[in-house]
């Protein structure tokens, strides 16, 4: 099912040329059929990377990259679901529809954007990008997925300031439980978010009640490739390495050779949501700059929204992730 009926507000940002190979690119998948527990499926916050991951992977051969497919209004999921659909708040049908969508069975203009003609006449495989999914990841993982979910996890400081940076401040006059159907805990807090003045404050209590309970609870588990960006932008090609290695990815080709794969992949490829932001030659000082730019008095106050919500799995001294514990709960969750 080829579903355009939602893409025609978002064409106009495209340029002639995009528009219609992207149309083209829908209107090849359509015709596609695709196993449902070959797809491989990456899930991450928005501004947390994923899009460059996503650029990386989709190199590999016989692959073509899905583009946000439960984005509100341009995505192909149901009216309802909301801005971060959650598990709990989907029914049978509902889950059906998502076993389409996983399937290959559902496309559009804007969630084929990243994917070639080419590309999607040669897939043998489907790559599913997410941020807006991570309260999903309970039922991708009882679908029986051949590939494990790819769960990538950057510092939530720097999340929430890109975010901000980019977007602008989170707007608070909705009803949440009509804009985030399932998420009971944002809910309860909604009332007193909309009295914080400051706007990376109030982004990073939204985070870790939404995507923050997700990595807390599966950044150590077994069934989740965890990928940490700071090790993704230290070390690219070892980190693409290993999530061949967990997913013991092969393409059906005989000849196909990983490390030739990854020696070829451009990891300084930017991403096209790159929003221009100032940017340091370092990469480790690229990767601290927001941390070290805290005063102590504001390392305190960002610290208190973690320990508040139970997120230990970062912290506002330090880029790099703690050790996690397996099946680590985050206290409101």
């Amino acid at each position: 099912m080829c579903i355009r009926d939602r893409v025609e507000p978002y064409l106009h940002d495209m340029s002639l040329r995009q528009a219609l190979e992207s149309r083209l690119a829908a209107r090849v998948l359509a015709r596609r059929t695709f196993r449902p527990d070959e797809g491989l499926h990456l899930f991450s916050s928005a501004r947390g990377g994923s899009t460059w991951l996503m650029s990386m992977l989709s190199q590999l051969p016989g692959v073509a990259p899905i583009w946000e497919p439960l984005h509100k209004t341009k995505g192909v999921g149901q009216v309802g679901w909301g801005d971060r659909p959650h598990e709990s708040a989907l029914g049978p049908q509902a889950r059906g529809h998502l076993e389409a969508m996983i399937s290959g069975r559902m496309h559009n203009a804007w969630t084929s954007s990243r994917a070639s003609a080419h590309q999607s006449l040669q897939a043998q495989q489907l790559l599913f990008k997410y941020v807006r999914g991570n309260a999903l990841l309970p039922w991708f993982l009882e679908q029986h997925l051949k590939h494990k979910p790819l769960l990538l996890m950057r510092h939530p400081l720097d999340v929430v300031t890109s975010q901000v940076r980019a977007f602008g401040p989170r707007p608070m006059e909705v009803d949440p439980k009509v804009a985030f159907p399932g998420h009971v805990a944002l809910h309860r807090a909604w009332p007193d978010l909309k009295h914080i003045d400051d706007d990376v404050e109030r982004q990073l209590h939204f985070w870790a009640l939404t995507d923050g309970q997700v990595w807390e609870r599966y950044a150590a588990a077994d069934d989740v490739v965890a990928v940490h960006y700071c090790d993704l932008v230290l070390q690219p090609r070892e980190s693409l390495c290993g999530v061949l290695d967990a997913w013991d990815w092969r393409p059906l080709a005989h000849d196909w050779d990983a490390e030739a794969f990854i020696q070829r992949v451009d990891p300084n490829i930017s991403s096209d949501t790159d929003f221009k932001g100032d940017r340091l030659n370092n990469q480790q000082a690229q990767l601290a700059k927001n941390i070290t730019r805290l005063t102590p008095a504001r390392k305190a106050q960002l610290q208190s929204v973690l320990d508040m919500h139970g997120i230990g799995l970062y912290h506002m001294e330090d880029i790099n992730p703690a050790p996690s514990t397996p099946g680590r709960t985050a206290s409101s969750a």
